[in-house]
């Protein structure tokens, strides 16, 4: 019996760790020779708590948005005014984000949900049109 558990626990641990390595495995690339949407949502919180936003935005991410299918990334970003948050987020496609949006509005999101509540949203679809870097 107590075998059986240490197996399961074994599996279970390994699961975990795999999908947690394939999750760090996709990374945020800008290259405008990829074929990806880009949604940029600058939230202004309304009540001006600035942490308690970036804490429900970072749980949404993690419960929900790293799940749905054709989400690539989320990265999120703090104002150092303290007056906004900026998520970052890459979709394989606009059929993709709309699934989701589809998803949010019939309160299958409620974390996502949640943040939309706790902030002012103005977001924006964009495609990647040049990224520049320094020379060394």
């Amino acid at each position: 019996m107590h075998r059986k558990f240490f197996y399961i626990m074994g599996v279970i641990i390994l699961l975990r760790s795999l999908s947690i390595a394939n999750a760090q495995d996709v990374k945020t690339k800008i290259d405008p020779e990829t074929d990806i949407l880009t949604m940029i949502n600058i939230l202004t919180p309304v009540d001006g708590d600035q942490e308690a936003l970036i804490t429900q935005l970072e749980l949404a991410l993690q419960k929900t948005m790293i799940h749905e299918p054709g989400f690539i990334s989320g990265n999120v970003h703090r104002s150092l005014d303290s007056k906004h948050v900026v998520n970052y987020a890459q979709w394989q496609d606009k059929a993709s984000l709309e699934a989701f949006i589809v998803k949010l509005q019939a309160g299958d999101a409620p974390e996502m949900a949640k943040v939309f509540t706790m902030a002012t949203p103005d977001f924006h679809p964009y495609t990647i049109v040049s990224s520049h870097q320094r020379l060394n």
